[in-house]
């Protein structure tokens, strides 16, 4: 054995911090690093790089960096010396020495504590669940739900009996404070002195996090009594925004298959793992947040997400797209038949039934727009489809991904792709978040539309990025735009560009002679760029590729004209080639 010193020094030999990460971050090698997406905060690009020379890591995204100890404290969220014990452990290092009393010693002691008074619970749930009469109708509605004993055990499930103070009693016995057991969400103080347990009368799921310690638990009744499900509150160790219900037991088969399907229900999870479905994890009662996401993305290459087919189900999807589309995590719906969830259907249809679920799985904007607006084609409906799209579509980061959605929205519901955006716009612009839904349908219906997509866009490229702008001068750049404002600011523009050597769009304001194009100039300047530096490129290839398909379409419709059917197919091969290189 060794001493504490001694360890740390052994442990960093011993380690690989390659492999380590790489356990839960989807490292690839590039040069002489590794690089990854980080999972401390949000990026599609990896910024994350690992050393393996130097057994460090360090993100030029949110500058989080450090040696293997550093990296374990940020993950799993622990303090200095629980990184030392719990990698000292994983590399088989014994150390002798005690920490000093820190102020960091203290905190893992009491997180010490806390682990142990759920250890403590956790083995009084499972004694209550075997015992010949306490447990017996829990054990009974387990067997209904055709939960096996192996499943039991593997998860350790257990049963609050109906009693009051069954674990606070057991807790004294072991001699812990009782205020340190309301600490951990077991126990809840009466107002009149005295303590009582949270769990009564439920069958009990303890939640794991990825070092396989006890950090909550959830409970269920055995009848219809409300409410059905009863989770541990928010305590030191338990953070429902980050967890997952099974990811302890799934992570391996998750980063074998590349994907991970997410339910919503213990139950589900349970049957699924009791077919001999691996991947699978659940939520805990919460909406799907980036720190879920992010966890998973270190393991897997796409997600199902399995919702109900009721209101609330579709609601859900659309809630969690912008989630997933943030993280760059592919994301897809399963539906269930009507009434069904999960559990039920698995033990009804086999596994085999619910792979075949799997495979007709839609991405998740595809699945809501289907939902929504199958059997329900009004103009009502799809104005409401608008109006329930527009915040979610004002969260998605990345402006290319948000122009796909916005196109699909357009074909789905039959309003003008312009429209969308103009709506989006107006959107965003109000601090109440709210659209103005008595006007909206007279705006989409109308025969004109003020603003179009690309006068707006080409403006905001001008003033963030007028140098890679110039480029448009060599392309017929008018036929895109019809607001006469934006035209004149971009003439200009083009006009001035080159006459001065230090050029700013602001410098346009005292040539331009229409008091429209100045009030439109000074909106623009106050707007934030809606392009990434690596963005800008694919906008200005999009901007050429329309010009260039105005033009086909124009030489077309002439060629129609005049009856010219060799110049229609070359016309038509060039239209395709185009439409490819987009």
């Amino acid at each position: 054995m060794v001493s504490y010193n001694s360890a740390k020094e052994d442990i960093k030999r011993t380690a690989d911090i390659v492999e380590l990460i790489g356990q839960y971050v989807q490292l690839r090698k590039a040069g002489r690093n590794y690089v990854g997406l980080c999972p401390f905060h949000a990026e599609k690009t990896p910024s994350f790089t690992v050393n393996p020379e130097r057994q460090t890591f360090h993100c030029f995204g949110c500058k989080k960096g450090g040696d293997i100890f550093s990296f374990w404290m940020e993950y799993h969220n622990a303090t200095f010396p629980e990184a030392v014990k719990d990698l000292a452990e994983k590399y088989h290092v014994m150390i002798t020495e005690r920490f000093s009393e820190s102020a960091e010693q203290k905190k893992a002691s009491q997180r010490k504590l806390f682990y142990n008074i759920n250890e403590i619970a956790t083995d009084y749930y499972r004694c209550t669940l075997k015992d010949p009469d306490k447990g017996i109708q829990a054990r009974a509605y387990l067997k209904k739900r055709t939960v096996s004993n192996e499943i039991i055990s593997e998860f350790r499930l257990g049963y609050a009996p109906a009693e009051w103070d069954g674990l606070t009693r057991t807790l004294r016995k072991k001699g812990i404070a009782l205020d340190m057991a309301v600490q951990v969400g077991l126990v809840i103080p009466r107002k009149n002195g005295g303590f009582y347990d949270r769990f009564r009368s439920r069958i009990i799921f303890p939640i794991f996090d990825l070092r396989q310690h006890v950090v909550g638990f959830g409970g269920r009744v055995l009848d219809n009594s409300l409410p059905k499900y009863l989770n541990t509150p928010e305590t030191p160790l338990f953070h429902k925004g980050e967890l997952f219900y099974g990811l302890h037991v799934s992570f391996k088969a998750i980063r074998e298959k590349g994907r991970a399907v997410i339910v919503e229900g213990y139950m589900d999870c349970l049957a699924l793992k009791n077919h001999g479905f691996q991947e699978v994890v659940a939520t805990l009662g919460t909406a799907l947040t980036d720190r879920h996401v992010r966890k998973l993305k270190g393991y897997a290459k796409e997600v199902f997400i399995v919702f109900d087919s009721d209101e609330a189900g579709k609601k859900a999807a659309l809630k969690s797209l912008p989630v997933f589309s943030n993280e760059g995590l592919s994301a897809k719906a399963v539906v269930l038949p009507d009434g069904q969830d999960p559990d039920s259907f698995v033990n009804e249809n086999g596994l085999k039934g619910f792979l075949e679920l799997l495979d007709h799985a839609s991405p998740m904007f595809d699945f809501y727009l289907e939902q929504k607006l199958t059997h329900r084609d009004s103009d009502e409906a799809k104005i409401g489809v608008l109006k329930e799209s527009l915040p979610i579509l004002s969260e998605i980061h990345e402006f290319s991904l948000r122009s796909l959605y916005v196109r699909r929205l357009s074909e789905r519901i039959g309003i003008k792709e312009d429209i969308v955006w103009l709506e989006l716009k107006s959107f965003e612009k109000k601090s109440s978040g709210k659209t103005n839904g008595a006007n909206l349908k007279e705006r989409i219906t109308g025969s004109m539309v003020e603003r179009r997509f690309d006068d707006l866009h080409i403006l905001n490229l001008l003033i963030h990025y007028p140098q890679r702008v110039c480029r448009l001068m060599d392309c017929n750049w008018k036929i895109i735009l019809c607001d006469p404002a934006v035209l004149d600011i971009v003439e200009t523009f083009f006009q001035q560009y080159h006459k001065k050597e230090r050029f700013l769009p602001e410098d346009l304001l005292d040539s331009l002679e229409s008091d429209a194009a100045r009030k439109e100039l000074r909106e623009a300047l106050l707007e934030n760029s809606h392009y990434s530096d690596e963005e800008v490129e694919q906008a200005l290839r999009e901007i050429e590729g329309k010009v260039k398909q105005i033009q086909i379409a124009a030489s077309i419709k002439k060629a129609r004209e005049q009856g010219n059917i060799e110049e229609l197919k070359q016309l038509f091969k060039l239209k395709a080639q185009n439409m490819k290189r987009e």
